[in-house]
């Protein structure tokens, strides 16, 4: 899976192949086909993946300890670690963020989803006690968590790269922007 999520990653979720990662992983092509039968499943498995890292973050982040600033901090920060320490997996997910293409933005939508469902109550609850108070809704909050990977990304990938403490700092005064303390 590693080399299969290296290939994704550098070449793109629509023209990753068994060809590729068979090079990448120094086997034969029907070694690979042994474990992904058709290049379907292959995309599957890598999506499958990347799914399973974005609910881990998302699970971590949302863990209902602290406040809800130290949710969203959470938040921002293993997203910013996790581009750091698995710049793949977050090429990846960005990638399929941006792929409106038929065969895999129902199931990146149905992630966008879980994500929602995950982080708007949190938000919901501490609008409701007061902790916070927003312009926006905790729907529309929650949705601009989601979203602050493109800037994240461009931000790591400059030629002089920003520290992780800098592109933290950075990205949570983005994202509470909206916020206000009650």
């Amino acid at each position: 899976m590693e080399c299969a999520i290296e290939v994704f990653s550098r070449r793109g979720i629509g023209r990753a192949g068994h060809a590729e990662i068979a090079e990448q992983a120094k086997v034969s092509v029907a070694t690979v086909f042994n474990y992904f039968n058709t290049r379907e499943d292959l995309v599957d498995e890598v999506l499958t993946e990347i799914e399973g890292f974005v609910q881990q973050i998302l699970e971590q982040a949302y863990n209902g300890q602290g406040s809800v600033r130290d949710s969203i901090h959470r938040h921002v920060k293993l997203f910013v670690d996790a581009a750091y320490d698995k710049p793949d997996h977050a090429s990846i997910w960005l990638e399929w963020s941006s792929s409106v293409r038929e065969e895999v933005w129902p199931r990146y939508t149905r992630l966008l989803d879980k994500a929602l469902e995950r982080i708007a109550p949190h938000l919901q609850a501490a609008m409701d006690s007061g902790e916070i108070q927003s312009v926006l809704s905790a729907q529309d909050l929650a949705r601009s968590l989601t979203g602050f990977g493109y800037v994240m990304m461009q931000m790591i990938n400059q030629p002089q790269r920003p520290s992780r403490e800098e592109v933290t700092d950075f990205l949570f005064k983005y994202v509470t922007a909206p916020l206000q303390v009650a």
